[in-house]
């Protein structure tokens, strides 16, 4: 028997006013002819709950509220779709008390589906980004096949879509992320007993990888940026964060923007990685970090000063949806990349040097003064060395001719005396 339709809206309890006239917005989920309210933390007047939910809404206040109440009507309604069966039960596990748990197995044969279910899924586990990635990989393979059964996904069908991949001028790296968001889940299929482990697809045929373009930069550009001082206050800023990265282990930008001051202790930011905090269950290490003078100063120079926002920088504030943080995110680094490339062409440096560089740059300099590789793995907070040596640049041009030449020089007294 079909399951009723679940709805996700608003309710406005009228019942309890508080001392400024202002009402408890909850949230209401209902399947008929069940329903449950949760409290928000927001609070309105009668009039401008009309207002929010008029078509022509001026009020700017009131805008920012219904942003965020769209925000978290959409967390919900994804976290529903993820519930089959649906139960109150689990959606407050899920989504009031923040524990997600693996939805049932899919019962459906379309591939489409069972890519479905795993974007809701890492939706609602705020993993944004790699639902993104899967649901990418889904519309390209559909390009390529229509209508696509789990069991159709064969040596034979990896093979022509690699093929099809490439005819494209996909890059391996493309190539590569789509091929292992479909081996997962096939795994999640042979997980959940709907497909047979003899029919494992991937045990024949190999997900092509390329290596990472090096970014890293060499000793004088770095001294050149870490000297520059710009005259524009946007391109300050943008090296400044650009440097933090650097000097901080090489930083992602999505950690500096999620740092809090809770995380600096003394001359030690310890934190740990945005990409890895809701994946990795086992080993999960923090990455400590010494800040020097300058690292120190930048801090200092653009820390927040708002009580209200609980974060280091200004760039988030408290109660912005896992989207918008990623939104967020993206376009400080489009905007940070923007003026360094403008600053780069200033100081005629070659090669674009966005905030991915700092990070490469970092990682090279450890190498090049000598620090083991599985220090440069920990502060890059990685999970193997393998990983870590696919960020360390190749030995520079000026290194590789000196050790050409070198295979035609002798010591002249070893020559004497043969």
């Amino acid at each position: 028997m079909e399951q009723p339709q679940v709805f996700v809206s608003f309710f406005l309890d009228a019942s309890r006013p508080n001392s400024d006239g202002k009402c408890l917005i909850k949230l209401n989920i209902y399947q008929k002819p069940h329903k449950r309210r949760y409290a928000t933390k927001f609070h309105v007047t009668k009039e401008d709950w009309a207002k929010l939910n008029s078509a022509k809404l001026r009020d700017e206040d009131l805008k920012e509220i219904k942003k965020k109440l769209n925000a978290l009507q959409s967390q919900a309604e994804d976290v529903v779709a993820t519930i089959k069966p649906f139960s109150f039960v689990t959606f407050e596990d899920a989504f009031i008390k923040g524990i997600v748990t693996t939805p049932t197995a899919t019962t459906s044969r379309m591939l489409t589906d069972w890519f479905t279910t795993s974007i809701n899924l890492l939706k609602a586990n705020d993993q944004v980004g790699t639902a993104g990635t899967y649901q990418t990989t889904i519309n390209s393979i559909n390009e390529f096949k229509k209508n696509l059964q789990i069991q159709d996904i064969t040596p034979a069908f990896l093979q022509s879509y690699e093929k099809h991949l490439r005819s494209e001028n996909k890059s391996l790296s493309t190539i590569s992320i789509y091929m292992r968001n479909l081996r997962s889940i096939i795994n999640k299929a042979i997980k959940d007993k709907f497909l047979s482990r003899d029919a494992y697809p991937f045990k024949s045929y190999e997900i092509p990888t390329g290596q990472n373009v090096k970014k890293a930069l060499k000793d004088f550009d770095i001294n050149h940026i870490l000297t520059y001082t710009p005259e524009k206050a946007d391109q300050q800023k943008a090296v400044d964060f650009w440097i933090f990265s650097y000097l901080c282990s090489g930083i992602n930008f999505a950690d500096i923007i999620a740092l809090k001051p809770s995380n600096i202790s003394g001359n030690y930011l310890t934190f740990y990685r945005q990409k890895t905090i809701r994946t990795k269950k086992k080993d999960l290490r923090p990455i400590k970090v010494g800040l020097n003078s300058r690292a120190l100063a930048i801090i200092e120079k653009y820390k927040n000063t708002d009580p209200q926002n609980p974060y280091l920088f200004s760039i988030l504030e408290a109660g912005l949806s896992a989207k918008t943080i990623k939104n967020r995110c993206q376009r400080f680094i489009k905007w940070v990349n923007k003026r360094m490339y403008e600053i780069c062409e200033d100081l005629g440096i070659e090669n674009k040097t966005g905030t991915y560089a700092a990070r490469h740059t970092f990682s090279t300099v450890m190498k090049r003064k000598g620090a083991p590789t599985s220090f440069i793995k920990d502060a890059l907070g990685h999970s193997s060395v393998a990983t870590t040596e696919n960020y360390l640049d190749s030995f520079e041009d000026e290194v590789i001719l000196e050790y050409a030449n070198a295979l035609t020089t002798f010591n002249q007294s070893v020559l004497k005396a043969v």
